[in-house]
């Protein structure tokens, strides 16, 4: 992933070619619809200086996770394939006169735009979801654009908007995640920790671990937080350990967790009082400190 980031970094955005496209989610198995929208001269100088600027603050990355948040300066990081948008790009990568925004229509109510740069055979996607409805009254937040004579324009007035920056770049077949709920929104994964989650209840070792799994199950709900959790859950599997709940138990006991277990079968019996620090125990972040002696839960953890 390094090599995409440098070369994400050191892309010749002010050189390249930009196109840019204009797309709607769908029920079909495209998951999308995509029109492609000619711009100006004007626009495409402002679109070249915008993601030159937005790619100049991320200095750093670190691998996508469900729980992993980033910074200003940071983007995460994980390969294209497994989430929606090969799709979007599909269609973005056909030819453009073929697919040209026709009408006001193709772009009221987009779910977001994605701006190619071409430049010595290769691309960089950026993509942005849009404003709601393109929202036009935050003009030192957007740069104001009109639709006439089938193009989009650079305005001074009030017409569609676009933001100042993106929500996500692909390269290589890899995505660079800036903004990350809202990538995981028009990407739809939101629908895959959902999924996890429906997974991870089937799982006969998770569940065996268990006297009663309601009390979890109502905890967790729709949260998306929460279901965030539980699919990293079923990715570190640390309940599937040998011997985990004898030695949950024991330190549970000698840590004070608090945690209830069955006499008979030493499983956890879960309940509202307990299942947050259940949860904590199955992300493996209740962490312990060797020099303050304390016990800390943290929202994430990156093994050394």
């Amino acid at each position: 992933m390094q090599a995409t980031f440098d070369s994400f970094r050191n892309f010749n955005y002010a050189q390249a070619s930009v196109h840019l496209w204009v797309f709607k989610k769908s029920t079909a198995a495209s998951k999308f619809t995509a029109r492609y929208a000619h711009t100006t001269y004007d626009l495409n100088s402002i679109l070249r200086s915008t993601v030159q600027r937005d790619v100049a603050r991320l200095t750093e990355f670190s691998p996508y996770t469900y729980l992993a948040e980033n910074n200003d300066n940071s983007c995460l990081t994980l390969p294209a394939a497994g989430s929606d948008f090969p799709l979007l790009k599909a269609l973005i990568d056909r030819p453009e006169p073929e697919w040209r925004v026709r009408s006001i229509r193709d772009l009221k109510g987009a779910e977001g735009y994605a701006v190619k740069f071409t430049h010595s055979n290769r691309t960089v996607y950026a993509v942005k979801r849009s404003a709601e409805n393109w929202k036009t009254s935050y003009p030192k937040k957007f740069i104001n654009i009109v639709f006439e004579n089938d193009e989009l324009a650079a305005s001074a007035d009030n017409g569609f908007s676009i933001e100042r920056n993106f929500d996500f770049y692909s390269l290589d077949d890899n995505l660079l995640v800036a903004q990350k709920r809202a990538f995981e929104s028009s990407m739809q994964h939101r629908a895959a920790y959902a999924q996890a989650f429906v997974g991870l209840r089937q799982d006969i070792i998770f569940s065996a671990i268990f006297t009663n799994m309601q009390p979890l199950i109502d905890f967790v709900g729709t949260n998306a937080t929460h279901l965030k959790r539980m699919a990293t859950v079923e990715q570190r599997a640390v309940y599937a350990h040998p011997n985990f709940l004898p030695t949950l138990q024991a330190v549970s006991a000698r840590r004070g967790y608090g945690l209830n277990f069955d006499p008979a079968t030493n499983k956890i019996i879960p309940c509202p009082q307990t299942v947050k620090d259940i949860l904590q125990v199955l992300l493996d972040h209740r962490l312990h400190s060797e020099i303050t002696e304390r016990i800390y839960d943290v929202p994430d953890a990156t093994q050394r």
